[in-house]
């Protein structure tokens, strides 16, 4: 069992160290210009996400039981989303309340000090 962990880190390491040194490689030896190189990727992603998207809305169809789990699962997460805000919004009012009495305090030692 260790050796086939062995095996996929090192699977894994070596992956990561290949990826490194082909950007790397690709950096120093790339045709064109930093920003003409930007621009080129960043086409072919914008490309690749549309084809990605047109193919996700051949598979939804919004009439199946999906869009209800999607419709709770999208209740559920603006309910967290709001539990979360009033959460926030008590620890803001509490450190608020703490901040209040720190500098009341501090002024009353000061007070005491000057006499």
């Amino acid at each position: 069992m260790e050796n086939q962990d062995n095996y996929y880190k090192g699977l894994f390491y070596g992956a990561v160290l290949g990826a490194a040194a082909g950007t790397i490689m690709g950096l120093l030896f790339a045709p064109n210009k930093g920003r003409e190189t930007q621009q080129i990727i960043s086409g072919k992603f914008r490309h690749a996400l549309g084809k990605a998207t047109d193919k996700a809305s051949e598979f939804y169809d919004p009439g199946t039981e999906e869009s209800i789990f999607t419709n709770e699962a999208l209740e559920r997460s603006n309910e967290i989303i709001e539990n979360a805000k009033a959460e926030a919004g008590k620890i803001l009012n509490d450190a608020n309340t703490i901040l209040r009495e720190i500098k009341t305090h501090a002024k009353g030692q000061s007070k005491t000090q000057e006499n």
